[in-house]
């Protein structure tokens, strides 16, 4: 209710104001949810069809941006520091050696933000993540039908990236558990997922995803108690800060005085990894060559990943890929610098830190457990940009949670204006006309 600077003195302690009166729409259509949820499981595996599937469904969301359009609309000019990179990356079709493949990028590359902005517009944010969820679970049944291949893969092309995408199915289940605002049926449904997204992970034998995994759950039941529930409690919010600042500051110490002390190596040797990071290392030392080559503009999107380019079958033959394989640096920020040299690398890096600030707000002011849990997904997301090329790319679950996490607070904008009422304001009480 905001109130007009018009009064009107009525009493000698009484003053009669104009408020404004607004109406907030919580209305969630079925067939919406249904179309987030297929886009979300479309997104998250490929099966047969699905490029058809895609693009029906693109269809399907640019119709409900222009029924929606007055809600949609100023949340994406809002959103507007998530278009400056896709923007410059499309332009790279004036200097990337395959300008058609780039430009179909650079459009995906648009739509994608555009999408979760459509979603978060017309959905809240327990919604929203409540459709990605159940597109994980229509998942995880997939890969549970090639379980015997998930140390390959399984129905994906790689062990890493099913262990990802099954992290965040299993975490978005135990936050959909934890949270006591969400639909009960749906709680005690999302119960025997949590474990089956373990067995996945575990299985797949990923050791990223294995501490990744770990250090979600954790996370996720930290943030319930002592967030959500203890920070409740008048100023314990602000105690509980803090007292985090603290911790961080003395783990550093205790880390900082053992300059001996290889602390990596010790995880990597106790997950029965070695020092490479699986061949990483290798990857990487070739990727700084090729940055180098082109270290403002980069080669343009779609630009170096091509069967007649002789650099990248040379990292293919080296890390073991058949000839032709579209691989990636592993490294998020290498395959910007690759792709778009130190402009989108910048632009890269001033998107998380937009993203990073807006999570963290609505998570300071929010008391809900959503968004407790996509602050934590968007920190495993980030942790993932220095050991994987998913968090830059289009159409993929870690990139639609980080688009999620800074866009959430978008989903409460959704009021209407319906007029005014008069109000009387007294000393002892504030209480409209009769």
């Amino acid at each position: 209710m905001n109130v007009m600077s018009r009064k009107m003195k009525v009493t000698e302690d009484t003053t009669l104001v104009w408020a404004k009166v607004f109406s907030e729409d919580k209305s969630a259509p079925i067939w919406f949810q249904f179309i987030v949820t297929a886009w979300f499981f479309a997104t998250y595996i490929d099966f047969p069809a699905v490029t058809a599937v895609r693009y029906l469904l693109v269809l399907a969301l640019f119709a409900v941006i222009a029924l929606k359009s007055s809600t949609v609309l100023p949340n994406i000019v809002r959103a507007w520091p998530l278009f400056v990179l896709p923007a410059f990356a499309t332009s790279s079709i004036l200097w990337s050696p395959y300008p058609s493949e780039a430009l179909k990028q650079g459009v995906y590359f648009i739509l994608t933000p555009l999408f979760i902005i459509t979603i978060i517009s017309v959905l809240d944010a327990r919604r929203a993540m409540r459709c990605l969820m159940f597109a994980g679970w229509i998942t995880s049944f997939m890969v549970l039908a090639k379980f015997s291949s998930i140390d390959s893969g399984g129905p994906y092309p790689s062990k890493n990236y099913v262990a990802l995408q099954m992290n965040f199915m299993m975490l978005l289940s135990l936050a959909a558990a934890l949270n006591k605002s969400e639909l009960t049926w749906i709680r005690l449904a999302a119960l025997p997922f949590i474990p089956l997204g373990i067995l996945f992970v575990v299985a797949a034998n990923s050791a990223t995803n294995l501490v990744l995994g770990g250090a979600g759950i954790m996370g996720l039941i930290a943030l319930r108690v002592l967030w959500v529930d203890i920070g409740g409690i008048k100023n314990a919010r602000s105690l509980l800060f803090l007292s985090g600042i603290v911790f961080v500051f003395a783990i550093l110490t205790v880390a900082l005085a053992m300059p001996g002390e290889d602390f990596v190596g010790d995880v990597l040797q106790a997950l029965g990894k070695d020092g490479t990071l699986s061949g990483r290392t290798e990857i990487w030392a070739a990727g700084r060559v090729v940055q180098d080559q082109n270290p403002l503009f980069g080669t343009g999107l779609s630009g170096f990943w091509q069967p007649d380019n002789g650099a990248a079958q040379s990292i293919n033959y080296y890390d073991f890929k058949p000839y032709g394989t579209v691989l990636t640096f592993h490294n998020s920020y290498m395959e910007v610098r690759v792709h778009l040299g130190y402009i989108g690398w910048v632009l890269y890096i001033g998107t998380w830190v937009w993203q990073g600030q807006r999570a963290i707000r609505n998570w300071m002011v929010s008391r809900d457990l959503e968004a407790s849990a996509l602050l934590m997904l968007l920190l495993l997301v980030f942790i993932t940009t220095f050991t994987e090329s998913t968090p830059w790319g289009v159409f993929n679950t870690p990139v639609n949670i980080m688009l999620l996490a800074s866009t959430a607070a978008f989903s409460s904008n959704r009021r209407k204006f319906e007029g005014y009422v008069p109000v009387k304001v007294s000393e002892s009480s504030v209480r409209p006309v009769r």
